[in-house]
């Protein structure tokens, strides 16, 4: 549809020519595959989200709807896909979030006992607070009494040892909801293996695609997370992490998107965008809305050389 509207609004055969590598090359580059989103320059990109250029580009929406689909749904690893997440959630929690908030506990702590407080500071105590605060709504029988006092003015050495506390239930709370879910898995497992002895193994063979796991688990990044605006944000396994955002915007590889706070599978979502795009680009080329605005430009720039001669 693009490649008609062009075609329809350029007299010359060879602007189309020129103009048509600018319209493929984008498409491949931003598609998400060849050059991550968040490897681009920080001030137009986000760690947490797909940018705004990046969501123009129709081949990084089809893309992620038939890569997330495949994963998610073929014969072998549907059947294992809930019980892989929670292990990806226990797994990041437990080892790496838990471990990085204790550690900017006891940096907040040593400064504190000492009587001065470092440049990372309140960068740190921002960090801690935020990330409990998000705990504390997704995860709420595990009380914390002193979210609102982990500030620059409140903070005590004996609200950083409840925090520390707060912290460890944390982290035994997912080593438990980790192994939970192992042994779930385990046990379909075996239930597979009771059924025909080799079964667990021919739907692996037959199904399951490495190339395209090490793509949507970011197997091959060694950065697990990352600190941006006073969060921690995680990069690993994107395909496990459900989206934060309430209207479909979210991270690359999210396996759902929201609609008004509703989750929707990201093919449908991302086939029903494509069709937008394609019907908006079919009404450009129906009312030749390009053609008639390179035409006006044409009729202003005119006007504008006659009035200087």
């Amino acid at each position: 549809m693009l490649g008609l509207v062009i075609s329809d609004s350029f007299k010359a055969v060879v602007t189309i020519y020129i103009l048509i590598p600018f319209l493929v090359i984008p498409q491949i580059i931003l598609s998400g595959v060849m050059v991550k989103f968040e490897k681009l320059n920080h001030n137009i990109s986000s760690p947490g989200a797909i940018p705004i250029y990046g969501e123009l580009i129709t081949a990084r929406w089809g893309y992620e709807a038939l890569a997330v689909k495949q994963f998610m749904s073929n014969k072998f690893e549907h059947q294992f896909y809930d019980f892989e997440k929670m292990k990806s959630m226990g797994n990041y929690k437990r080892n790496f979030w838990c471990s990085d908030l204790k550690l900017k506990l006891d940096a907040i702590s040593n400064d504190l006992k000492k009587g001065e407080r470092g440049d990372d500071f309140n960068n740190n105590l921002l960090i801690v607070s935020n990330e409990i605060k998000k705990e504390l709504i997704s995860l709420p029988k595990l009380e914390f009494d002193y979210a609102n006092d982990l500030t620059p003015e409140r903070i005590t050495p004996e609200i950083i040892t409840a925090a520390l506390n707060y912290i460890e239930s944390l982290r035994k709370y997912y080593i438990d909801y980790y192994n939970f879910a192992d042994n779930k898995k385990n046990v379909l497992i075996e239930k597979l293996q009771k059924e025909d002895g080799d079964m667990f193994y021919k739907l692996r063979d037959n199904y399951h695609n490495k190339s395209l796991e090490e793509l949507v688990v970011n197997k091959n990044e060694t950065i697990t997370k990352i600190e941006y605006k006073g969060e921690i944000i995680q990069k690993m396994d994107p395909i496990f992490m459900d989206p934060k955002y309430k209207f479909i915007r979210s991270h690359f590889y999210s396996p759902t998107k929201q609609i008004f706070g509703v989750k929707v599978d990201t093919l449908i979502v991302n086939v029903f965008v494509l069709w937008v795009m394609t019907i908006v680009l079919y009404l450009a080329l129906y009312f030749r809305l390009l053609k008639k605005l390179l035409d006006s430009g044409e009729v202003i720039m005119g006007k504008k050389v006659k009035s200087i001669d």
